[in-house]
Parts: structure tokens; sequence; C-alpha cells
């Protein structure tokens, strides 16, 4: 028996050598097989791709790739570093294991995509449903979806709990952005929201995970899924508008709970299309911090913005019959009065009616239910008391005492325009009668008639056009910024911007016109024009001027009919119209306008009308205005422009040139042409 012992126990020793072979050799061909790779993959200088055949959608070797929507994450190049390998998840898989497309070595140019459903089937399963794979199927032909690797990586595959990971909690923002801050990919239209990204990184959310280093706060997949995420408008999705607040409730329970229960929670979970939900007012990627004056429910927006984008809106009144005049009456009031000149202590919005708890009135468990309020009003006035709760909390009409206030209201009115009315025509009568009496002590202090510096007709041109530019000021600046004249309706206010702007660019248009003509084809005209034209000698007379006003002269200039400054105003007002004329009429009728030049054209005269308007306004007020009524030689005011004379001692200090032409040409016995004749005729 010992033969066949001796045989059986080389039997069972052999097996036991076979089988402890086959036990070691998976680790054996491991080893074996991805050091054959790492011959060539190991090597750092190994060929990658390179940005142009990313864009070309060819890698090395000359195969055509499927269109990727980012470049390979960190990872995935043709270079393998073992030691970032066998560190990884994915250390006990030979290089075959998941490229089964090698099947001999040196293998062909371009492999397969890995397929990673052999191992993670489940997860497979769930992405290929996914809005990532589901979304870039719809689009076009060739533009592929995100792969495994190009969110978890390919070689170098840490544990998501490791911060080596790309998935790991701190690094999936940056993750999503090289594809949802990728301009190519939003250009495609991949990216439902393309500023997401960049919205996010100054979010509250970002900024606790980034910068503060929490633990937990929301990052990319805690609110739209990971490997299962779906489209916003699947009901399914947890970004689906009716389960924002849930997914917001996840971190935010206790809000959530309330905010369920408030006015605007049961309306936006009995399906009214425009009940705000959690996102309507903090908003969704850049949720900031409400102590940040940039956030949407800061103190200064919340009664400025954020309310009043549904509470003033008019569509929403009209449907759901939301009171707009509430916003109006909160702005009007002291609270919202002194809120926009920047008070921060004042009551806006949510601190009488709440934040997320906001309930009916009519509710006991509102913050201004009328039994309520004492303690609501108490919060910033100690000792409140039910006096609080009658009347209308925002200015305005309504609430308890409303026809009182309407006839204290209307009983003022009348008041202020009797009084004030009668005040204005008082002083009035009082100023033309002194005003009469100056002009005639004027008068009679000359020791000649005067000279005649406007005759009738330019008076009338001076006049007019004087008149019409007051009323284009007052009332364009009126059209811009919408000012109106206290008690009256909307619409009369309204009208009158608009058909008084349009009006008076009719009196000047046709005072203009009618100026060209006199220019031209009235023999005063053309020499009144001709002496108008600027000269060298007026460059002179401004820079000796400059040097009288220096001190660095006793003298000053002398001037003939006219000045630099009369030249100048004269040209200024030329040119000033010419430019208003033409961009008003282009706004005026902008539809004919448009048939000729594009859209920026109209914007460019939009901006030269206004600004042109500044500038003639600017300029009416800084230089004539002050040559005419603040100039001490002719203060209280010029009246040349009402009876268009200037005395003999204004001659002789503005005009001394002229006066000195006059007089030689009356001892000549000449005519005296001109704006300075003197007005003998009228004796």
């Amino acid at each position: 028996m010992f033969p066949l012992f001796r045989g059986r126990t080389r039997i069972a020793g052999l097996v036991g050598v076979v089988a402890l072979l086959l036990a070691l050799s998976p680790s054996l061909l491991l080893a074996g097989e991805n050091s054959d790779c790492l011959d060539c993959h190991g090597d750092a200088g190994i060929l990658s791709w390179s940005a142009e055949e990313l864009a070309s959608n060819v890698v090395p070797g000359g195969t055509v790739q499927p269109h990727r929507v980012a470049a390979p994450f960190p990872g995935t190049s043709l270079h393998v570093d073992s030691g970032l390998y066998e560190a990884s998840v994915h250390a006990d898989l030979s290089c075959t294991d998941c490229h089964e497309d090698v099947k001999e070595l040196p293998h062909t140019a371009h492999l397969k995509p890995v397929d990673c459903s052999g191992c993670h089937a489940e997860e497979a399963a769930v992405y290929a449903k996914s809005r990532h794979v589901v979304g870039y199927n719809k689009m076009a032909v060739g533009m592929e979806a995100p792969r495994c690797s190009d969110c978890h990586g390919a070689h170098a595959i840490s544990k998501t709990t490791l911060s080596t990971s790309p998935v790991y909690f701190r690094n999936i923002a940056a993750t999503c952005t090289r594809c949802h801050g990728n301009r190519e990919v939003n250009e495609q239209g991949g990216i439902a929201i393309p500023g997401a990204a960049r919205m996010y990184e100054k979010s509250i959310h970002n900024i606790a995970i980034v910068e503060k280093g929490l633990n937990k706060s929301a990052s990319c997949v805690d609110c739209h899924g990971a490997h299962d995420l779906k489209d916003r408008f699947d009901p399914q999705s947890p970004i689906y508008r009716a389960n924002i607040p849930e997914t917001c409730g996840k971190c935010h329970y206790g809000v959530f709970t309330i905010f369920r229960e408030s006015v605007h929670g049961v309306a936006f979970y009995r399906g009214v299309p425009d009940a705000p939900g959690c996102t309507d007012c903090h908003g969704e990627h850049e949720i900031r911090q409400a102590s940040d004056p940039r956030s949407s429910v800061s103190f200064m927006v919340v009664s400025e913005k954020t309310c009043p984008s549904c509470h003033a809106a008019e569509k929403l009144a009209s449907r759901y019959g939301v009171e707009t005049s509430k916003v109006k009456g909160y702005r009007d009031s002291f609270h919202g009065l002194s809120q926009r000149l920047g008070d921060r202590t004042v009551a806006n919005c949510s601190s009488c009616h709440g934040v997320h708890e906001i309930f009916s009135t009519a509710d006991p468990r509102s913050t201004v239910n009328p039994q309520n309020l004492p303690v609501t009003c108490g919060q910033c006035h100690p000792n409140a008391g039910v006096n609080f709760a009658k009347g209308n909390i925002h200015a305005g009409p309504g609430g308890v005492g409303g026809s009182i206030k309407s006839l204290v209201k209307s009983i003022y009115i009348w008041l202020i325009v009797i009084v004030i009315g009668g005040m204005v025509l008082h002083n009035g009568a009082d100023y033309i009668r002194k005003m009469q009496a100056l002009y005639r002590e004027r008068t009679e202090k000359w020791s000649d008639p005067g000279y005649e510096r406007l005759n009738r007709s330019e008076r009338i041109q001076h006049f007019l056009t004087l008149l019409s530019f007051f009323v284009l000021v007052i009332s364009g600046f009126a059209l811009k910024f919408k000012w109106s004249i206290p008690f009256l309706a909307d619409a009369t206010n309204v009208s009158l911007r608009g058909n008084g702007h349009r009006a008076a660019a009719i009196v000047m248009v046709g005072t203009s016109l009618y100026h060209v003509f006199y220019a031209v084809f009235t023999a005063r005209g053309r020499d009144q024009l001709a002496h108008m034209m600027p000269r060298w000698q007026d460059a002179l007379d401004g820079m000796a001027m400059l040097k009288y006003y220096a001190g660095l002269s006793d003298h000053r200039p002398k001037f003939g009919r006219y000045g630099y400054v009369e030249k100048a105003e004269y040209l200024a007002l030329v040119w000033g119209t010419i430019v208003m004329v033409v961009t008003g009429f282009m706004l005026w009728f902008e539809n004919e306008t448009l048939k000729l030049i594009p859209m920026w054209g109209l914007d460019v005269a939009t901006l030269v009308h206004y600004y042109e308007a500044i500038l003639a306004t600017l300029a009416i007020f800084v230089w004539h205005l002050y040559y005419v009524i603040v100039n001490p030689d002719f203060a209280p005011m010029s009246f040349t422009w009402i009876d268009g004379k200037l005395s003999r001692h204004h001659m002789e200090h503005e005009h001394p040139l002229e006066l000195e032409e006059i007089a030689e040409r009356e001892r000549r016995g000449e005519a005296v042409p001109g704006p300075a004749t003197r007005p003998t005729e009228e004796k």
C-alpha cells in the first residue's frame, strides 16, 4: 500500500501546487499584463490628445473621435501614472478588464470607449435614462453625451470620500463647470442656463464649501441629482417647479415646513402657476446671504424689487385680484420714503408680514392680523396699542377712516390751488409793476433814445425760441424721468408730456425755418448773418479777455457788432437745433426711420438727442442766462429782448467799435444799417 499511498500523495501534492498556482495567477498575470501596458503608457512623454486634435475630433493615429463636449478629464490621457493607478479604486483590475478590445500588443491606435456597465450595471441603467444621455441624443448629430470618465476620471479614480476625487463634494462644482461653463457646449444648446456655473460660484452654497470649508452645503448633485439627473420639465426631477420646495427642504426642513403652511405655500401646492416658490424669491444658482446687498432678499431689495415683482404686477392684479396699490402705498409711506433715503432700520415688507411664515390678514396666525398688529408694530414702536390697527398701514386711500382722509385730501387740494394761486397772481402783479417802474427809470436816465439791437421780427423769433426751448426742456426731461404734475391724473400727465413736447418741437422748427428765410431773403437778415460769422479776431479777443480776467491786462478788448460770446451762442444754437430736430424726428417717426437705418442707429439717435439736450440746457443756464440776468451790468435783467434797445452807456461798454462806426457814418451823412440803428422813428 505504501507505493499506492506514495502515488496518491504525489497526486495530492500536484493538485495542491496547481491550486496554489491558480490562486496566485490573477495577480501574477495582472502584474505582468499591466507592466506590458505601462512599458508604453507609463512613459510621460507618450503622445496625448492636443487641443487641435480634440477640435478636429481626431486623436493620435488619425482616428476620428465622436464629438466630445469637453476635454478629457485629468487622468484620462494616454499617459498612465502607475502610482496613481495603484492607489485608485480599480487597482485590482487589469488594463484589459476595462479595455477588452486589446487582444495583442501593440494594439490598434484607438480603443473603444470603456463600458463601465459590466461592473456598474445599476448605475449605468439609471444614467442611460438621465438628462445627460437623453438630452444629448435629442441634439445635433455627432454631439456625444458625457461619459463616466468625464466626471469620475479614468485611471486615477479615487473614492468619492477622498478629496482627490473629482466627485468629492468640494470638487463637484468644478467638475460640472468643465461642461456647464464650456462655451462650445453652450453654443450647441446643451445647457439650459449657460450662466449657471458662473452664478453658482458666487452663491452662499459654494462659498460655504470652498471658502468657509464647511462639510455640508448644497452642491450641484444635491439639487439636480447625480447619475439620475433629469430634465427640469420632468415631474420626477428634483428641480421640477412643484418639487423645488421639497428639494430645498432636504437641508432647510424647518423653513420648508413653515413655507408649506403659508399663503404662498398653500397657493403653490394648489397649483397656482404664479405662486412663488423658493427660487422665485431667493434665486436659483446665485443664492446669496440675506445680509449681502446683492441678494434678492436683502433688506433694501425686498421692498424695492422682490415683493413688487408680483404685488405690483398688473397682470397678476387682474388675474388674482392682487392690490397693486399696496406697493405704491408703502413707497409713499414714512417707511418707504425712509428706506429709499437709505434707512436700514425702518420696516420693510418682511418686517411686518414675515419672511416664510406669511399668512392671510384674516388668519389669526398672521403678523398683520388686526389682533396681532400691536405686537408686530411694538417691535419698533414700544407700547403700541390697538390704535395701530385702526387705519391703513400703507399710505393712500382705503382702510378705516378712508372717506375722512379722502375729504381732507380734497379740501387741501382746493385750498392749495386757491391760496397759492392767489399768491402767485398777487406777486406776479407786484413784479410786473416793479419791472415797469424800473424800465421807465432806465429809459428816463438815458441821454438819448438808445440804439435798436433787435427789431420786432427778431424779438418775436427770440421769444418763440425761448418759449419753445423751455417747454421742450421741461417736457423732454419729464418724458425721460416720468415727471408728473401733482393733482393731475396719470393720463393727463402722459398727454402733457408727449403732446406738449411735440407741440413745442413744431413751434421751434417753424421758428427755425422762418429764421433761415429771414437770414437769406432780407437785407437786414443777411447783414446780421455776415456779422455773426466767426473771424480770427474773435480768437484774439477771447485770449485778450482771458488776460483781463486773470489781471494780466487793465483793459477789455473792444468788440464790434457781435463779440465772440454772442457768436459762440448763435452758432451753438444753430448746431444744437439741427441735431435736436433731426434726431427728434427720427424718434417721433421711428417706424419710418427703421426702414432706412438699423435699430442700433435709432439707439444712437436716442443717445445723441438725450445728451445734446443736457448740453443745451446747461449751456443756456450757465452761459446765456448769466449774460442777460445774473451779469451785474444788466441785473436784474436785460430788457433788450423786450424792447430791442440798448443804451449808449451799454453800447460804449459792450460794442465800442460799432458805436465808433455809427458815429463816423453819421458824420458823413450815410445810412447806418444793422442792429444798432438809432430808432429815431420811434421817438
